[in-house]
């Protein structure tokens, strides 16, 4: 703040005064600059001010905005949790409600009228429950899916129809790991349960199955290997190879001494050799760096092994877009038939003509009108069927062919076991003698035991190898042609096909074979043959919660105490899964709170020290400003003096 050299003789009168007012003009600045410092508590207002501080100043001043970003988010995610409880609390207080009515119900010595009110009662739970299911906050679905419009739960015709998603929104709260907002009614409440999951398909190799879904999708990398028919190696560059038919071409342009290499598929793997067929040397390794040779199961780097080289074991992964041929381990489909879908009284039939990719089988389930929602579990290549109506039983068999069983998605088949038949408490055995009595069309009586047979496909074999069966007139027992349950068919005779179970067991009610109330079921004749054919002997529950308690319901007013025991022991687990994903909830709240709570700290930390960057110490400012005062009042003194000099001072 020093003044600028008093002008001395030898300085003309306009360089001097130019000289005085440049030093007026700096006054004035610096000072203004001190007024704003004042005035705004900050010091540097500008880049120009200091640089390096104000380079700070905008990188603080960015995690301050993310700071203050993952705040309000952990405050808005907190409100959604808040939300979430409540609606789970509802449903927690329902189910509990419920489980009294059933261990209420239970008991054999109520009368009519206090099932029927013990009902209503249980229509109001499920009432509620539904209630819950359909909750809104902040115009979002708690339960029924982030991005369902609408009711995700509505009546129809008495069962309960599940129309949301099970979409969950995700928020960003600083973690690194996105944090889920909501949970969906799957995990809640069991809709959209899975119903059926069917077996692993298997697929074989294709030219253009990706190298990303090769050895169960943990994928093939792609680099260089290396090619030598015994002197030099050559380099196969694989890296744009997106398919292993790209491998296949690319190796199969490669000559070795003039002895062309050729690669071709096999179900499970890569097979490479001479075009000529003939023995040699072939050397294949990975370049440095690059593990595809190996990956591909083709690596022979000294050549100790003869051609061909056979790599195995790729094992591509089953996708939606796997082609229907390449399915079976490359034996391929046929679904000519289609299937059957039995939901409750209604059936529906599916047709995959024209279908060539499992897409194609997907929508055609989606489409036909059921209320099922196919999907693919790529991890084990299964279809998986999930339930969307509750209240009704679901049954998935054949259509004439075996479309259901090759896809791996027939609901009963031979290996069902025993124990799983009457909802999975089994059958009844006679212990006083044979539990079946088969008498065939032409008087010959059958008497099964069911003593050691564990499976359908037991059952199966002990009528077929029944010792009074070996003619020609004997009874032939296999699944049904459609949908599923079991038939028996014998040649017609002077009587009919029957079927009687004896004593105490009801084996021939649960294996289908013979009406519920009933304890014979006589055959009738349709086409050259008498025919029993039996209904599915393993329904499927919808599954969930709801569907629990319109079961529940039901058994309640008609007094089905087997029933309710067995739905009891759902109902207890419906409500372990309500409990246990409230309390998942109230551990993301917990987390929340103290992601949100360290996030604030965060803030107040970047703040005190873009404080340190950019705010002006008062106290200095007050000591310069009047440093800048005295120093503009004496250039403004010098230049009065200045101004007042004439020519006579010269002389």
């Amino acid at each position: 703040m020093s003044l600028l050299p008093i002008s001395t003789n030898r300085t003309s009168t306009p360089l001097s005064t130019q000289r005085l007012l440049y030093q007026l003009n700096n006054d004035q600045l610096a000072l203004q600059r001190q007024y704003d410092q004042l005035s705004t508590g900050r010091r540097v207002l500008s880049l120009s001010d200091d640089p390096a501080a104000a380079t700070r100043a905008i990188g603080l001043q960015r995690s301050i905005d993310n700071s203050t970003q993952i705040i309000r988010n952990a405050q808005s995610t907190s409100n959604f949790y808040q939300a979430t409880d409540s609606t789970l609390g509802r449903v927690d207080n329902a189910l509990i409600e419920a489980r009294g009515v059933a261990v209420s119900a239970a008991s054999n010595v109520i009368s009519e009228q206090e099932r029927y009110a013990l009902g209503e009662t249980l229509q109001e739970t499920i009432n509620s429950v539904m209630a819950a299911g359909n909750t809104l906050f902040r115009d979002h679905q708690m339960l029924g899916g982030f991005l369902a419009e609408g009711n995700a739960f509505e009546y129809d015709n008495g069962d309960i129809v599940f129309t949301g998603n099970t979409a969950v929104a995700q928020t960003k709260l600083g973690s690194g790991v996105p944090q889920p907002v909501n949970v969906n009614a799957n995990d809640a409440l069991g809709a959209n349960a899975i119903v059926l999951e069917g077996d692993s398909l298997n697929a074989a190799l294709d030219a253009e199955t990706r190298l990303v879904d090769l050895r169960y999708g943990e994928g093939v990398s792609r680099g260089i290997i290396k090619i030598s028919g015994g002197s030099n190696f050559v380099d196969v560059d694989l890296r744009d190879a997106a398919t292993i038919g790209d491998v296949v071409d690319l190796i199969s342009g490669v000559e070795l001494e003039g002895r062309p290499i050729v690669a071709s598929l096999t179900n499970d793997g890569i097979r490479i050799e001479y075009s000529d067929g003939l023995a040699g040397t072939l050397a294949i390794a990975d370049s440095v760096g690059s593990t595809t040779a190996e990956e591909l199961s083709i690596s022979n780097p000294s050549g100790l092994n003869p051609p061909p080289i056979i790599g195995d074991r790729l094992s591509p992964r089953v996708t939606e877009a796997t082609k229907i041929v390449d399915l079976n381990n490359g034996a391929g489909l046929t679904l000519d038939s289609g299937i059957e879908i039995l939901q409750g009284e209604r059936k529906f039939t599916v047709s995959f003509d024209g279908a060539e990719t499992l897409s194609d089988v997907l929508i055609a389930i989606n489409r036909s009108g059921a209320d099922v929602h196919a999907e693919l579990n790529e991890a084990d290549g299964k279809i998986v069927l999930r339930s969307l109506r509750s209240g009704v039983d679901y049954s998935f068999g054949e259509n004439g062919g075996n479309d259901a069983q090759e896809l791996g998605i027939r609901s009963a088949t031979e290996l069902t076991r025993l124990s799983q038949l009457n909802r999975g408490q089994g059958i009844t055995t006679n212990f006083s003698g044979p539990e079946l009595t088969i008498t065939r069309p032409d008087g010959v009586v059958l008497d099964i035991e069911l003593e050691g047979a564990e499976s359908i496909e037991d059952v199966i074999n002990i009528i077929e190898s029944h010792p009074n069966n070996q003619d020609s007139r004997q009874v032939l027992v296999s699944l049904n042609d459609y949908g599923n349950g079991i038939q028996l068919k014998a040649p017609p005779g002077a009587g009919s096909l029957t079927i009687q179970q004896n004593g105490v067991s009801d084996a021939g009610e649960q294996l289908g074979l013979i009406p519920p109330g009933s304890s014979v079921n006589t055959g009738s004749i349709v086409g050259p043959v008498d025919t029993i054919i039996g209904v599915d002997y393993a329904p499927r529950d919808a599954g969930g919660a709801l569907d629990t308690l319109l079961r529940m319901q039901k058994a309640v007013v008609n007094g089905d105490l087997p029933e309710i025991e067995r739905l009891q022991a759902k109902l207890d687990i419906d409500l372990d899964t309500a409990s246990r994903t409230r309390g998942r909830v109230g551990v993301w709240s917990r987390n929340v709170d103290d992601l949100q709570i360290a996030a604030e700290d965060n803030k107040i930390k970047l703040q005190a020290q873009l404080s340190e960057e950019l705010d002006a110490d008062l106290a200095t400012v007050i000591s310069e400003l009047s440093q800048r005062q005295a120093t503009l009042d004496a250039s403004m003194r010098m230049i009065g003096q200045t101004s007042q000099i004439t020519v006579l001072n010269y002389l």
